[in-house]
């Protein structure tokens, strides 16, 4: 399934409109991040239609970015995109490259796109995520090599499209639950996920419940049955895939160490339930018994994910 409204306005020229606060007589703004600057925690920030060439960082509690195309619950309508190009080597770090850096706690964000567009050089993070809890519902981000980065905290993702190439979804003690996400690939032996979990006492989990694989906008010939679910970044590496159709789009071994001579005797890479899945996979990759919970991977998830998106699948 393809999302023709996110790459139109991804490459469409620049088309500036306007972001109102929830604040007061509701001010209208110029920009997101003068809209941003503006608001105290706890407001929603309402983003209409456009293209907003800005960096944002958020690192105040319990804001809210809805944009335009709020409440449906599919990226695919989606109007609002921001976007910026900096590579990782360029600004510093992951971090410092992101076109939106969270923070702060409790944020939520609904129907918006955030694209980093710098290429295929090196790494580039379209969205970071480091505060306590944050919820990302029916946006689209968009890259090439390090799209989404989990750093910390605890994030829900529901009904989202996530596009890249290489390590696409990465972090280390990010506890994560994707839900009914699509996952764009656009290249030839991709690897979706680069998950770092460095001990076994440390948070740190990937759970995708019945997402959906794709080929992106402009993937290269060749590139369907090649991706890899994940590779290891760190020794106790944990990631499921489950419920979820993956289209054939994965090379049949699944998964690929690191390296070589990384061990691979703590990492969980494991499936349960995929359709379209067919292949024999890496003999260190397990087969679950039963789905995980989301209430094992986010403890806490009832009092602060958006209940219209658990247990959705992709649309």
């Amino acid at each position: 399934m393809m999302f023709p409204n996110i790459y139109t306005l991804l490459f469409a020229p620049t088309v500036l409109l306007a972001a109102t606060l929830n604040v007061g007589s509701g001010q209208t703004y110029s920009t997101i991040t003068a809209a941003y600057n503006a608001a105290a925690a706890g407001d929603t920030i309402y983003v209409y239609p456009g293209t907003y060439k800005e960096k944002l960082t958020i690192s105040k509690s319990s804001i809210t970015l809805k944009g335009s195309a709020y409440p449906s619950t599919s990226p695919s309508g989606n109007l609002a995109l921001i976007t910026y190009s900096t590579y990782a080597s360029a600004a510093g770090s992951d971090d410092a490259s992101a076109t939106l850096l969270v923070s702060g706690d409790s944020f939520k964000m609904y129907n918006m796109n955030i694209s980093n567009t710098a290429g295929t050089a090196g790494q580039a993070v379209a969205l970071s995520m480091r505060g306590a809890s944050g919820g990302v519902y029916s946006s689209a981000l968009l890259g090439y090599q390090d799209t989404l980065y989990t750093h910390t905290g605890s994030q829900f993702f529901g009904r989202c499209y996530i596009e890249g190439a290489i390590d696409f979804i990465f972090g280390i003690t990010g506890q994560s639950w994707f839900q009914g996400c699509t996952l764009g690939i656009v290249r030839s032996a991709a690897t979706i996920t680069a998950q770092g979990r460095t001990s076994a006492s440390t948070d740190g989990f990937y759970v995708f419940d019945k997402a959906k694989l794709v080929l992106g906008a402009n993937a290269g010939s060749g590139t369907k049955g090649t991706a890899y679910l994940g590779r290891p970044w760190g020794d106790y590496a944990r990631v499921v895939f489950q419920n979820s159709n993956l289209e054939n789009m994965v090379t049949s071994v699944g998964w690929e160490a690191w390296t070589s001579s990384q061990s691979t005797s703590n990492i969980l890479f494991a499936e349960y339930a995929n359709s379209n899945a067919a292949g024999t996979r890496v003999s260190w990759a397990k087969t679950l018994s039963t789905a995980e919970s989301i209430s094992s991977i986010l403890p806490t998830y009832s009092s602060w994910v958006d209940s219209t998106y658990l247990g959705v699948s992709a649309p």
